[in-house]
Order: C-alpha cells, then structure tokens, then sequence
C-alpha cells in the first residue's frame, strides 16, 4: 500500500519525479510550437495588427475575406467608452492567415457585428481605394479629416436693382455708393448715363438698361420707346440701338411697358436679341397680364421677374413694410428680387438697412445670381403662336 502511494506521487520517488519533469518538458515544448506559429502569423512588421485583434469585439461567424496591406500600419482603434476589457474566445471574429498578405476573416452577418470607430487622421497617406472601402465597411462613426473645411448653409439672397438711374447725376451716385451687390439699371436717354454706368462698374456693380417701353394709358416713356404698333425689324432696331450704348450691361428691364409687355408678337424680337446677345431680361411686371417670362423661356432667353416694388407707396411705413415682405419672401422661397428708385428716402434707408441683412441670416446678391440659366425652355408656346 505504501509503494502505491509512492508511485502516484510522492517527490521521494523516482518513477513519480520522472512523469512529473517529462510533463513540464512537454508543456514548455508545446508553448514554443504555439509561439512559433504565432510569429509567422504576425510578423514584426504587422505588429499593430496584434493590437487590432486585441480591440475589436469577436462575432460568431466568419465569411467575407478583406485583404490588409502588411506594409502598411493599421490606423487607430476607439471603443465605445463603456467597453469592457475584451477577451478572445475560441472563435475569434478576426484570425490572420498565414500567407504573405495578412486578411482579416470578416462575419458574413454584417448586421450582427459590433463595428469599432476610426479617427481618418490616423489612416496613412498612401492608401488606395481598396483599403478605403476596407476601413469605411470595417468601421462606424468616421471622423473626417480636419483639413476639409466646414461648409456653411446657404442663406436665403436678395437681389436690389435701382432703375431710373441717369436722369440726375447726384441722386445716381448716391446709388453707386451702396454696395456692389446693388444692381444699378440706366435709361439710355439720360444725358450722363453712360458715363455714370461706367462709374457704375468701376465700383464693382452690375448694370443693366432701363428700356422705355408702351404702358397702358397716356403716361410717356421716354424717346425711342418700343411700341406695339411698330414691325419686328423696328422693335430690334431700337432695342438694338439702345443696348449698344452700355458695352457693359449683363442685361436689361422694362421702363413701364404694362401694355408692351402684354403682347407676344411685340415681345418676341426682344426676346431673340436677348438670347442673340447672351443677356439677361428682367420683367419689371409692371402689369399682372405680362406674357414677359413666357416668352423669353419660349425664345431661349434667360428671365427673371420682380418680387417687390420698394417705393410704390410714399412714405417712411410703406418702404418699411416692403421691407419685410421682402425679406418674408427671401426666407420663404430662397431668393427674392426687388426694384427701387433713386428717391432720397429710399437711398437713406438702403444705405442702413444693407448693413444689417447678414444678421438677418440674408444675403444681398447681384441680379445675375438669380438667373437660371437650366431652366426649360417651352418651344410649344411659340409653335401655338404661330409666329
């Protein structure tokens, strides 16, 4: 009975102390074989993939391969903060295979894995698309590198165009002195027009021509105005003639012309030399039947139209009031579009109130902003004319 004591284990045995040192030399064998192998799975220059399988959180299943360059380091892993220390169990999420490219085994059950979130400052320089598509499918919440920069939300824009503009010198300067983004439009009879819209442009402003046109009614618009009655060739002629004066125009509107506006057979010629000279035609709407942007869509010309008369009511609260529709309009729509005059009240009120539109979250614009030159054009209109 002692014997078998001794034989199952006593030190002072020499068959026990035999089975016991040939037990520790297997275990320090098997240790270096796994130690062996693990060095070729992660070489030295991998060594930050050792850190990646250390942080990711395991799944159950394995399936879509992704290649890992081994030349390249593996950007910088963050947990969640409430994370855990985590520990690998028998079936890792991540094995590395023992090839010369080290792959990364990925679970085919994407929706159940736990994605890691990556800084993009950490990624290398030399990264290729594929290794891109390997991060942004591997990772979740990417942080964007810190030399893109912030873009700001587009403000709703406000385009002002003073008309009127050449009759009297001194109120006509007062115009150009507002801020450049005021377009400033001149009627081409005015005897120091030119001259001041060249002063007009010198300050950095859009101009425009101020084209006489038929009104309804009695009212006189002004020499060589376009009239219904007259042929196309004279139409084109005169607006011709006029446009010719201002070699820096982006483009023109109508001075009255509720009645010219109204007639497609007299709209037309005016229409093509806008589309002819590449100009912009505000319609100053100066009628509720104006057929203006239809016809200058039709014709291929670019249009705009007039949201706002500014000081069509006299007085201080008027203008005010106009004001506010404005700017109710701009934030309502995107964009608006106003015409004023060269009155002393308007010209001392702009000159204020342009300065405070960027609190406001608005931004003054030229009018050539508020062209679109994408629009589509309605060549049917033209052929259901028949003209």
């Amino acid at each position: 009975m002692q014997q078998e004591v001794q034989n199952d284990g006593n030190p002072s045995d020499p068959a026990g102390s035999g089975g016991y040192a040939l037990a520790i030399c297997a275990a320090l064998a098997f240790g270096a074989l796994v130690g062996l192998a693990a060095g070729y799975a992660l070489p030295d220059k991998d060594a930050d993939l050792a850190a990646v399988l250390e942080t990711v959180e395991p799944a159950e299943s394995a399936g879509l391969e992704v290649p890992l360059a081994s030349n390249r380091p593996m950007p910088r892993v963050l947990g969640p903060a409430s994370a855990q220390p985590i520990t690998m169990p028998a079936n890792p999420l991540l094995t590395v295979a023992a090839d010369s490219d080290a792959s990364l085994q990925v679970a085919k059950d994407v929706s159940a894995l736990t994605k890691p979130e990556i800084d993009f400052l950490d990624l290398p320089a030399d990264l290729d698309a594929a290794d891109v598509q390997v991060v942004l499918e591997t990772t979740q919440s990417i942080i964007k590198p810190a030399s893109l920069p912030l873009v700001e939300p587009l403000r709703p824009q406000i385009a002002i165009v003073m008309d009127d503009l050449g009759l009297d010198p001194k109120s006509t300067r007062r115009a150009i002195a507002l801020p450049s983004e005021v377009t400033l439009s001149f009627l081409p009879y005015g005897r120091a027009s030119q001259g001041l819209a060249e002063e007009a442009l010198a300050r950095g402003h859009e101009v425009m021509v101020h084209i006489p046109m038929e009104p309804e009614g009695d009212a006189d618009p002004g020499p060589n105005a376009l009239l219904i009655d007259q042929s196309s060739d004279q139409i084109a002629s005169l607006l011709a003639r006029q446009l010719d004066q201002f070699p820096g125009a982006i483009g023109f509107n109508n001075h009255m012309g509720s009645r010219f506006t109204a007639d497609v057979r007299a709209l037309l010629p005016v229409m093509r030399e806008a589309r002819a000279r590449g100009l912009l035609f505000l319609d100053s709407r100066t009628t509720a039947n104006t057929l203006a942007a239809k016809i200058g869509e039709a014709a291929g010309a670019s249009t705009v139209s007039r949201d706002v008369f500014l000081d069509h009511a006299a007085g201080a609260d008027g203008l005010l009031a106009q004001l506010d529709e404005l700017e109710n309009t701009a934030h309502a729509v995107g964009r608006a579009i106003a015409i004023a005059h060269p009155h002393e009240l308007t010209l001392d009120v702009l000159e204020v109130w342009t300065r405070g539109l960027a609190s406001k979250g608005l931004e003054l614009a030229p009018i050539s902003k508020m062209a679109d030159p994408d629009a589509p054009s309605d060549g049917g209109l033209l052929a259901a004319s028949g003209l």
